[in-house]
């Protein structure tokens, strides 16, 4: 496991814990940074030992130079002096530097450093940047600098999100002036109507709808907004930067979504007609056992009125999955409230007035797929009425536990009552027909395992094991 920046710093730098500390706010900006200016970033502080440096954090960005300074690797080693000259040089003079780093023999890149200082003024770090870049976004370097800056606070944390190949960038000067737009910025606003080259507009002049960077030159605060054209729908995240107190540029961050929200509102009414089909299979349900209420009531045989009521509960125990799916949002059940909304169900159904069964569920959330829970849905009713009708066949009371375990992807259900134990033979293949039920959907539609047994101290305990990893 990497150490963190803070714990590196405390092992083997000479930083305070109040130095440490002001570093970290800007560790959460690191690789925003680094993405910004298109370049490697290393940090470097000053070792324990005099005349060293440590490198602390490395980020590479997601486009431009992937070659620089120091490997990711060799963070958290103590580099001598002679080896960074130019960090040495930025942390004793207290200033910025541009010069060539030999990255490999006889061959160099453009590296720039800056000092860090901490809140009285002493140069606690450096940062340095590394790569080739085109001179126009030369710019995206300091500014990545200045963002450093700027702690990222909880609210603030989505605005420094690493970039994507998506985002165009825009930086806008105090007066409200773009000094630089990238090719992405400028494609997106075309998208909004505006044709003519970025640089040198001011957002001021009536050709822009950019209330997010207005708000923001005025308040000095960051903020996300999403504009509704006609043609396009854009996000924007905007990052005021500060010097001496003033705000002297901001960052736009710009995305074109349009194709994504338009996927979005296609899921969201796919979401809907799938929910509209639960509710309408779990009506069907219901109106089905209804007519075997219906029937049970006219049948004077008691082993057809408990054939009856064996098919109700199987119908029943597959509405409530239909039932849960109609309620919910997400397209995966919780195995626990379906277990304790089964139990709850079969107990009015199958347990007399007179009898003291107490049926009790032990288990943590455990979500499985829909197809998943309908199969587990019609075992678990199974087994719990095997354990309350024949279990407790002439006894008023016991128990009834229902456990759900899960671990490496894999659920276990267990079904354990202190009744009468099992009959011999019906175990056994071509025994009970709930127990042939629960058997094949266990091993052909969950691809689980399936055993029963009888309890030492009395009673029965029935297991399965199925996959319920991501499908």
């Amino acid at each position: 496991m990497n150490s963190t920046l803070a714990e590196i710093c405390r092992k083997k730098s000479s930083l305070t814990d109040v130095q440490i500390h002001i570093l970290q706010n800007s560790e959460p900006l690191l690789q925003f940074a680094s993405d910004l200016s298109q370049r490697r970033l290393t940090l470097f502080v000053p070792a324990a030992r005099a005349g060293a440096f440590i490198p602390v954090a490395v980020r590479q960005p997601l486009f431009g130079s992937h070659e620089g300074t120091v490997d990711i690797d060799a963070v958290g080693s103590v580099i001598p002096a002679g080896e960074e000259p130019v960090v040495a040089k930025v942390m004793a003079e207290k200033r910025s530097l541009t010069a060539l780093k030999e990255i490999d023999y006889g061959r160099t890149e453009p590296m720039i450093a800056y000092p860090f200082e901490d809140n009285g003024g002493k140069t606690v770090a450096v940062f340095t940047f590394t790569g080739k870049v085109a001179p126009n976004k030369r710019i995206l370097t300091e500014t990545a600098f200045r963002a450093l800056q700027v702690p990222a606070t909880a609210g603030t944390a989505d605005l420094y999100k690493r970039l994507s190949v998506q985002d165009g960038i825009i930086l806008i000067d105090s007066a409200g002036t773009i000094e630089y737009a990238d090719d992405m910025a400028e494609n997106i606003m075309r998208l909004q109507g505006h044709t003519a080259p970025l640089g040198g507009e001011n957002i001021y002049s009536g050709r822009f709808d950019l209330a997010a960077a207005k708000h923001a030159l005025i308040t000095r605060q960051g903020a996300a907004e999403e504009m509704h054209g006609d043609n396009a729908v854009v996000t924007m995240r905007v990052i005021p930067l500060l010097r001496q107190g003033k705000l002297f540029r901001l960052i736009l961050i710009m995305s074109e979504r349009t194709e994504l929200r338009r996927k979005e509102e296609e899921l969201l009414v796919k979401l809907s007609v799938i929910k509209e089909i639960h509710h309408r299979v779990k009506n069907n349900l219901q109106t089905v056992a209804g007519l075997l209420r219906m029937q049970m009531r006219r049948v004077e045989h008691e082993e057809a009125k408990a054939a009856l009521q064996e098919a109700l509960n199987r119908i029943l125990s597959i509405s409530l999955v239909h039932e849960t799916l109609a309620y919910h949002e997400e397209e995966r059940i919780d195995v626990s409230e379906m277990g304790r909304r089964l139990m709850d169900l079969l107990a009015q159904s199958l347990v007399g007035k007179d009898s003291r069964i107490a049926m009790r569920f032990d288990g943590a959330p455990v979500f499985i797929s829909s197809r998943t829970a309908v199969s587990l849905a019609l075992v678990l009713n199974e087994l719990l009425t095997n354990a309350v009708l024949h279990g407790f066949a002439d006894l008023a009371e016991g128990e009834v536990v229902l456990a759900v375990t899960v671990g490496d992807n894999t659920c276990e259900v267990a079904v354990t009552d202190t009744g009468r134990g099992l009959k011999e033979g019906c175990a056994e293949k071509g025994g009970r027909l709930g127990l042939e039920i629960v058997r094949t959907v266990v091993e052909k539609d969950l691809h689980g395992v399936f055993s029963i047994s009888p309890r030492e101290i009395g009673g029965t305990t029935a297991t399965l094991s199925f996959p319920c990893g991501e499908e």
